[in-house]
């Protein structure tokens, strides 16, 4: 991955979405945008250039802490909302990924980062997004879960992300099924073999597990019972058993449950 979004609002969970990122990423060469939207409020003392002051502080920050060749930080500076502009931005600075906090704390500001990042989720469908949680402990990512129902057949490029971030934590990949019958059918059967193919070069693993309610709480009951699950990936489908994660109600859970990263896979076709 070479061009990582770090969008920001100056939050505690922003600067630690960012933190996390330069970590995930720190034996990769790549360069690091670190993006704010600023909208002007009338009942706002913060300036325009009071943001730039502190977007600049971040990468100056950030440099002094970071100086190897291999990163590099720069800043994006736009006056229009953070969904607005996020397609255009992916497509100019040639985006590869998107790291961003799921709660932002400047309400003075207006600017709510937690909100935000559910309707990048929704409506962004060109690149992977990692949103992490808020207070989450930048630990060593040792499993990734892949949650999968196995009704979609994976194509290459909509893994890539998943195996690189594996690749690059050394980590092992663990895929679960949530079962919601006793059997496969042939076509889940297949592209269980084919997605088994696809990972033949990746530490990996299948498990079957018992719905335990919803799939939300399915998915943070297994976060929960494995500490060394360091992130949940999901591919933003709109049909099979996970058609709802694409649904606001849906998505809130996901991201305001969560307690370790997720990484939403863009679906490709």
């Amino acid at each position: 991955m070479k061009n990582i979004l770090l969008p920001t609002d100056f939050s505690e969970n922003a600067s630690n979405a960012i933190e996390y990122a330069v970590r995930l990423f720190k034996n990769e060469t790549c360069t690091f945008y670190i993006l704010h939207a600023y909208i002007f409020a009338p009942s706002s003392a913060y300036t325009k250039i009071s943001a730039e002051e502190d977007l600049n502080k971040i990468v100056t920050t950030l440099r002094e802490k970071n100086d190897k060749n291999e990163h590099c930080f720069e800043t994006i500076m736009v006056t229009e909302t953070l969904l607005s502009t996020f397609s255009k931005t992916i497509i100019d600075y040639e985006i590869d990924c998107v790291v961003m906090g799921t709660k932002g704390t400047s309400a003075v500001r207006e600017i709510f980062l937690g909100s935000n990042t559910m309707d990048i989720i929704r409506y962004v469908h060109s690149c992977p997004i990692i949103a992490i949680p808020p207070k989450f402990a930048n630990k060593k990512l040792r499993e990734i879960l892949l949650a999968t129902d196995f009704k979609h057949t994976f194509n290459n490029f909509e893994l890539i992300p998943l195996k690189r971030i594996t690749q690059l934590s050394n980590a092992t990949l663990n895929i679960v099924h949530i079962k919601t019958k006793e059997t496969l059918t042939n076509n889940q059967n297949s592209n269980k073999v084919l997605l088994r193919k696809a990972l033949k070069n990746i530490r990996h693993q299948f498990f079957e597990v018992e719905p335990q309610g919803s799939i939300t709480t399915t998915l943070n009951k297994l976060e929960k019972e494995n500490s060394n699950i360091g992130m949940v990936a999901l591919l933003k489908t709109t049909h099979g058993f996970f058609e709802n994660l694409t649904r606001e109600a849906v998505l809130k859970k996901m991201i305001y449950k969560t307690e370790v990263p997720l990484l939403v896979l863009p679906l490709i076709e």
